[in-house]
């Protein structure tokens, strides 16, 4: 039920953000459809040069659900990114039993960070 959904994090610990990549695949619980409800990274290891987007979307559409831009940072308690821009709910619910794609552009030439991305399944 959408007012009482499964959530469900999943977490990249110290995931090389720059090189482009597909970070994680995921599919909800079987015949769930689920929203973006946050994304979140702590750098933990410098990023430079440039700032990185983390995605969320579909092989077709990377970007399609949400995207948190990494900016240059240095690691540590500090360096931590919670203010994703997330597509409205009901313009693009997850379809039920399809992989949802966590990616980065790559965009800066060092770093890495713990990513969480965090989705109601109902």
């Amino acid at each position: 039920m959408y007012n009482q959904p499964t959530t469900s994090t999943y977490t990249l610990r110290a995931a090389t953000i720059s090189t482009a990549a597909t970070l994680q695949s995921v599919i909800g619980p079987r015949g769930m459809q689920g929203r973006l409800v946050g994304i979140g990274a702590v750098v933990t290891t410098n990023t430079t040069n440039a700032a990185t987007l983390i995605t969320v979307g579909t092989a077709a559409d990377g970007d399609k659900f949400g995207t948190l831009s990494v900016p240059i940072a240095t690691a540590g308690p500090a360096a931590a990114h919670n203010n994703p821009t997330l597509t409205p709910v009901d313009a693009n619910l997850l379809a039920a039993d399809t992989a949802v794609i966590i990616a980065t552009n790559g965009g800066c030439t060092a770093g890495a960070a713990d990513i969480s991305v965090t989705i109601d399944w109902f």
